[in-house]
């Protein structure tokens, strides 16, 4: 949407913000109310890590079709379809299906919030910012995500003290968590434009009808993108043991480790916001690069340095620094397909090649984590898990230092 009244504009954002988290808060509910889940549909812990691992699967499967039909479709139409269909999933949730129809839920879901969704989001969003702005574009859109994230949950953890039962209370939440995305739905509807290729030549728009995930993978800077991606994600979710870290390597207490979990979510905003302004002025190759190196020196000081020496303030700086660099990260990896010089017909392709691979660590990285935390015991685990994380973090520098080498600051033709 590069031409409109700025009130346009900025509601048009404001609706991939809300749409792109509140899709999620159905599927991931576990997160904050896991035993309240438990006790209500009466499932053990392993059950309820069963749904979870099913909607990734059925996640990781819908990937390269979703960019197939952003390519192809209305992200307004893809989007506000898919958001109606998660929240009415939610509102079966209500009947407190058995677990065979907990199952299904979370296959569907997995289908609703990637096969019609994620790449008609990222596709939109990249519609949203101009050449020069990408890094605006995907920041604005990644710290926003990470606002309505907090605002939705306290919303749902409001309703749950309220209720005054578990059962009550869980119910309350499934309500706040299945009307975000149907209110999202009406927003996307009203602001998102209906031009299925904005800004582009006709001829463009034939093309892209014959764009072939060949074509994408034709492109040496898409496989340094996904490259980039995956380091990225695996990177992510190492910093989820750090509260385990500080629990067995400093002796305190699970609170602690909680406090330690919150604030590094609420670095997403202020990490992302910055990194997309930051990428519009040194080009998101070079803001990429830098936040890989970052990384990479975080990770090796967790390696090298015992905590009995560094000490908690060190370790607080460890933490602040992964935290930062890794949601600037999140904000910026999809906005150097401008700089990459990704027609805008092979988006949406693009876009669901490099998520499979990118997003491929979901299914190995916690597991790797666990062997090694079972296998050294104490923090030895932990340290070693973090040098590979190190390493990690070196190839993702050098898949920026290559996508710098290969990309061109030019906009597709249009």
């Amino acid at each position: 949407m590069r031409d409109g009244g700025r009130l346009a504009r900025w509601l048009y954002m404001g609706g991939l913000m809300l749409a792109g988290e509140s899709i999620f808060m159905l599927p991931y509910m576990r997160k904050t109310f896991q035993t309240s889940m438990e006790s209500v549909f009466q499932v053990s812990s392993t059950e309820l890590g069963l749904l979870n691992s099913l909607f990734g699967v059925a996640a990781l499967i819908c990937y390269l079709p979703s960019g197939w039909l952003a390519d192809r479709f209305s992200a307004r139409k893809l989007l506000t379809l898919a958001l109606v269909s998660t929240g009415a999933g939610g509102l079966v949730l209500l009947t407190q299906p058995d677990f065979t129809g907990l199952l299904a839920l979370h296959a569907f879901w997995g289908v609703t919030s990637i096969l019609m969704f994620w790449a008609a989001l990222i596709k939109a969003t990249r519609e949203w910012g101009r050449p020069e702005t990408q890094g605006l574009s995907f920041g604005l859109l990644d710290a926003g995500r990470g606002v309505a994230a907090a605002v939705l949950a306290s919303l749902a953890t409001a309703g749950f003290a309220l209720a005054g039962s578990t059962h009550g209370g869980l119910n309350n939440v499934i309500w706040v968590y299945s009307m975000a995305p149907l209110v999202a739905a009406v927003v996307i509807w009203r602001v998102v434009p209906d031009a299925l290729y904005a800004g582009e030549r006709r001829d463009e728009a034939l093309a892209g009808e014959r764009a072939s995930v060949r074509q994408a993978l034709a492109k040496p800077t898409v496989w340094l993108q996904a490259v980039a991606i995956f380091c990225a994600y695996m990177l992510f979710l190492g910093t989820y043991e750090f509260p385990a870290f500080a629990e067995k390597a400093y002796g305190h207490s699970k609170t602690f480790g909680a406090v330690l979990g919150t604030a590094r979510d609420w670095m997403r905003p202020v990490a992302a916001l910055g990194a997309g302004l930051l990428a519009d002025r040194l080009l998101p190759s070079r803001a990429i690069g830098g936040a890989f190196a970052l990384l990479a020196t975080v990770f090796a000081s967790l390696l090298l340095v015992p905590p009995t020496t560094g000490g908690l303030g060190l370790f607080w700086v460890q933490v602040i620094g992964a935290g930062l660099a890794v949601f600037a990260l999140r904000g910026i990896y999809f906005a150097v397909m401008e700089e990459a010089g990704i027609p805008h017909y092979l988006t949406g392709t693009t876009v669901g090649f490099v998520s499979l691979v990118g997003f491929f660590p979901d299914t190995f990285a916690h597991l790797l984590a666990g062997w090694f935390a079972d296998s050294f015991p104490g923090v030895l685990g932990y340290r070693y898990y973090f040098g590979v994380l190190a390493a990690v973090a070196g190839l993702g520098l050098a898949a920026a230092v290559g996508l710098r080498l290969l990309s061109r600051r030019t906009a597709p033709s249009s």
